[in-house]
């Protein structure tokens, strides 16, 4: 998948409906998962954009970034094990890199853990440059997370 989208692929705004596909993602995604109200508290941000991604009608991704004027963070980024390696992730990236350059926003921010290989070399592969670390970020297994940072032409 990767550049256009098949016809039985979406991307869209995610909605309180899709919760129960998420949560389920989330919980297969990661070591310390977000909890369903925090899903529900970045739907309801005014500051947040939360997008998912189906494939034949069904949830295998998602992005979550709050931005404000010109500065995007990205939260949360994971797609469905079952569907990992077929580029959904630089789909959601492509889409929110797109989306939000047509809002004039030119940084985007986010933290990687430092052992997360795959993701790191996805970002970047954007133009992601590491500018930072965050000692013991992730409580859960006292890894380091990594500060990237994307800057586009303004």
């Amino acid at each position: 998948m990767c550049g256009a989208l098949s016809p039985d692929e979406t991307i869209r705004e995610m909605t309180a409906h899709d919760l129960d596909a998420v949560t389920e993602i989330e919980q297969l995604s990661f070591v310390s998962p977000w909890t369903r109200r925090l899903f529900e508290e970045t739907l309801g941000s005014s500051i947040s954009t939360s997008v998912i991604m189906e494939k034949g009608g069904y949830a295998v991704g998602y992005i979550i970034l709050y931005s404000v004027e010109s500065e995007a963070h990205i939260l949360n980024i994971a797609v469905h094990p079952r569907h990992r390696g077929k580029g959904y992730g630089a789909g959601l990236i492509n889409y929110v890199l797109d989306h939000f350059q047509a809002r004039r926003v030119t940084e985007f921010f986010l933290e990687v853990r430092e052992g997360n290989i795959g993701a790191i070399r996805l970002y970047s592969r954007y133009g992601f440059e590491k500018i930072g670390k965050r000692k013991k970020y992730y409580t859960e297994t006292n890894e380091d997370a990594v500060v990237m940072r994307l800057s586009l032409p303004g």
